[in-house]
């Protein structure tokens, strides 16, 4: 994350997801990338109006840093599934980025 907000004023263009582009449908994670350069830069407004799912990354980035620290990690797939399937549905039906 933090390579990708180092990076992001010499980039010659934003990023596009291949997905949108190719068939005009967002991706469960359209928008994440924006979002935690957004974050990272301390625009929380700007990183919540891309996707919600930027926010959601970069705390469980955080939490799992210091989750691994105790050695106390563990993933479970079930929040992560519905994590994806609240953005995607976001994504088709209420980003304004769209």
């Amino acid at each position: 994350m933090v390579g990708v907000a180092a990076l992001w004023p010499v980039l010659p263009h934003v990023p596009t997801c291949p997905l949108l582009v190719i068939t005009g449908v967002p991706c469960p994670a359209c928008g994440a990338t924006r979002s935690v350069v957004s974050l990272l830069r301390g625009d929380i407004v700007a990183s919540l109006r891309y996707s919600i799912l930027g926010v959601v990354v970069v705390t469980s980035v955080i939490s799992a840093l210091l989750a691994w620290r105790r050695r106390t990690f563990a993933i479970s797939v079930w929040p992560m599934l519905a994590v994806l399937g609240l953005s995607w549905s976001y994504n088709l039906t209420l980003n304004p980025t769209f």
